[in-house]
């Protein structure tokens, strides 16, 4: 018997639901519509003297990549909000729990972030792979003690943040992979911000404010800094490249507003389990075939196009100069960090 308690709309069989549509998921074979999974991806990948970092490890499809870089040996630097859930949750998942360090973080905090880089560049000698991860979604306008609607701040700014702060300890043919999404071609952009983007485009305000948008504007910047990166870092080694693991993937990602939520477990029989959701991340990140790829964008294990507008250089300098000076009136030292970043090109 289905029972509802309509005082705080508790629904009993919700669990129950999703438990059978997950069955149903796992009956089916779709590895012909959604590709391979993230295990089948580093299966036959050397990893044991790589270190990765991560940003939104710790659960998900996060948690998957991390599982299957540890299972190659590939020692792992786990950046999180709550390191008590990440380290629980890795004890349980992963094997070889000696190879993960963790390191805590919040995203929606510049100063954690610094103190973050600052612990990692203390204890680590160098980062081979960084895969720039965690996100948010769903949740109303907000304003970060930065100032920043949290958002954008929390699934880019921050994360670029993190990476312009850690770039000396990078390796000289290391991979940088941006999460992007297929969403990021929703944004119509301002055509009259379109030579001059200002704050305001990027950190929205309460009354443009829609989750879906900021969310999509975080994933279209992570392609624009792809590029910008891509262009800097021309005459070296080092990849930059975007992925988008597939649509309507049932993690923790849509659990901030229940119509989401219900969305995205209706959809769960025709949508790609976590596994195979995390392939195309771990394929942009490890995969010797990539060797000396850059500036690309990958979806279902595939080069891909992004949007006209995402793949704009122009606009990318523009969107990173707007980025720059966002970060310059917050932090400290940011010419610096930018040096750094691009030192030995």
């Amino acid at each position: 018997m289905l029972k509802i308690y309509s005082g705080n709309r508790s629904i009993i069989w919700k669990d129950a639901l999703e438990n059978m549509l997950k069955a149903l998921q796992k009956s089916f074979e779709f590895k012909s519509i959604f590709g391979q999974t993230a295990e089948e991806v580093v299966n036959n990948v050397d990893l044991s003297n790589k270190t990765c970092l991560i940003t939104g490890a710790s659960s998900g499809i996060g948690l998957e990549i991390a599982r299957c870089l540890n299972s190659r040996d590939c020692n792992l630097l786990m950046a999180s909000r709550n390191v008590y859930k990440a380290n629980l949750l890795a004890n349980k998942t992963c094997l070889n729990n000696q190879r993960i360090r963790h390191y805590q973080i919040n995203l929606a905090s510049l100063a954690s972030v610094r103190q973050c880089a600052q612990e990692i560049i203390e204890n680590e000698s160098q980062i081979d792979i960084v895969i720039l991860n965690a996100a948010t979604f769903g949740i109303p306008w907000t304003v970060t003690k930065d100032g920043l609607e949290t958002t954008f701040q929390v699934n880019f700014l921050s994360q670029y943040y993190l990476l312009l702060c850690l770039g000396k300890m990078l390796a000289p043919d290391a991979r940088v992979v941006f999460t992007s999404s297929e969403s990021h071609r929703n944004i119509k952009w301002p055509e009259k911000n379109r030579f001059n983007p200002v704050f305001e485009n990027l950190s929205l305000l309460k009354h443009e404010y829609t989750s879906i948008k900021s969310y999509n504007i975080s994933k279209l910047c992570c392609l624009l800094l792809m590029h910008y990166l891509s262009y800097q870092w021309s005459n070296s080694e080092r990849s930059f490249l975007c992925a988008h693991p597939g649509s309507f993937i049932k993690t923790g990602l849509c659990r901030n507003w229940w119509p989401y939520e219900a969305l995205y477990t209706i959809m769960l029989p025709f949508s790609k389990s976590i596994m195979q959701g995390a392939s195309t991340i771990l394929y942009c990140a490890t995969s010797p075939n990539l060797k000396g790829a850059t500036g690309m964008y990958f979806s279902n294990c595939n080069h891909c196009n992004e949007s006209d507008l995402a793949k704009d250089i122009y606009f990318s300098f523009r969107i990173h100069d707007l980025i720059l000076d966002i970060l310059r009136d917050r932090v400290q030292d940011l010419d610096k960090l930018t040096k750094e970043l691009r030192v030995n090109k």
